[in-house]
């Protein structure tokens, strides 16, 4: 997109000496001669620098300068000064009223045209500066957030037993073995004591919201530690001797609950989100939630030796999906086998 330059001066000459000079060089041009309508194109054109006449009739071009430098819009736009006559310009007067430089008569194009790119090149690596520091700003106190929340976290989880106090979950391996065992267990159970009700099993699938988007933005050792916040979190809200928590995949955990229906494990995923919600681990980079959040897929089934175990992950990772295709916090599918 071309650069604008407003242009104050009433010299009809050197207008079009300057016009013609910077249509060649690619820039827009906005001539005006009065001061009114110079403070209205910066406000409403926004433009990339302005060129002002070191002589205008009757006017205080420094004032003039000042005048843009109030506005909140001018404050950041350099002026270079067009000094025809030195005995109508002061250069410190010129730094003091805000002026970024200046060109001297007799006028070279080369001149013209670098102390513009110039100018123009350090707004513009001002601007992104500025634009750095204020996202800098905003992750501040994300990660400040952030250390809070973890050593809250660690006080409150000081008093877990021993056995929950690892911040390493078993494997998906150990997960599958343990999940065959207790198919095989209650498919035996209905199988020989006719025992439907006891035999009911449950599988909760907890995904953190836009895990991917943590993982991204974040150093290793930081995402480490939310994996372990949220490991002791989980091993300290799910207490049921015969349940098991374990990893899944990144960012994805797998509680198998045995002997437990679907509103018993409806109520045990609530139960996970409420006490990770109360950890408030800020989320920055969630289009869902500011603070880490799950989503929750759950499946039940009564095991039959004519099903094999895997058929409760897909079923639980199809009811994960959708919850995760509502994209919001906290959403819970169920379904059975």
């Amino acid at each position: 997109m071309k650069k604008r330059i407003v242009i104050l001066d009433d010299l009809e000459d050197q207008n079009q000496l300057f016009l013609r000079l910077l249509n060649n060089a690619n820039y827009k041009v906005i001539i005006t001669e009065t001061e009114s309508h110079l403070l209205d194109l910066i406000n409403s054109k926004y433009p990339d620098l302005v060129l002002l006449s070191a002589c205008l009739k009757d006017k205080d071009v420094y004032l003039i300068c000042k005048k843009i430098k109030l506005l909140e819009i001018g404050e950041s736009i350099p002026v270079i000064f067009i000094n025809r006559d030195q005995k109508y310009f002061d250069a410190e007067t010129m730094f003091n009223a805000g002026g970024a430089d200046y060109i001297n008569y007799p006028f070279s194009s080369a001149e013209i045209l670098t102390k513009i790119a110039s100018q123009i090149e350090l707004q513009t690596l001002r601007q992104e500066i500025k634009e750095k520091n204020n996202q800098l700003q905003k992750l501040i106190p994300h990660y400040q957030k952030l250390k809070l929340a973890l050593e809250k976290a660690k006080l409150e989880l000081a008093n877990i037993s021993n056995k929950n106090e690892s911040s390493i979950l078993p494997d998906r391996d150990y997960f599958l073995q343990i999940l065959e065992k207790e198919w095989l267990r209650g498919a035996r159970q209905r199988s020989s004591f006719g025992d439907v009700s006891e035999t009911n099993i449950s599988l909760v699938l907890a995904e953190i919201t836009d895990f991917q988007a943590y993982q991204k933005n974040h150093e290793q050792e930081l995402v480490k530690n939310c994996i372990d916040i949220v490991s002791k979190t989980l091993n300290a809200t799910v207490k049921r001797p015969g349940d098991l928590v374990s990893h899944f995949n990144e960012g994805k955990f797998a509680i198998l609950l045995p002997n437990t229906d679907q509103e018993g494990a409806k109520t045990v995923a609530i139960k996970i989100n409420q006490n990770l919600s109360e950890l408030q681990i800020p989320h920055h980079y969630s289009e869902i939630s500011e603070y880490l959040s799950f989503c929750f897929g759950i499946a039940t089934a009564i095991p039959s030796q004519a099903l094999p175990a895997s058929v409760l992950i897909d079923v639980g990772e199809n009811a994960l999906y959708t919850a995760l295709a509502q994209r919001k916090g906290d959403a819970i599918m169920l379904d059975y086998v």
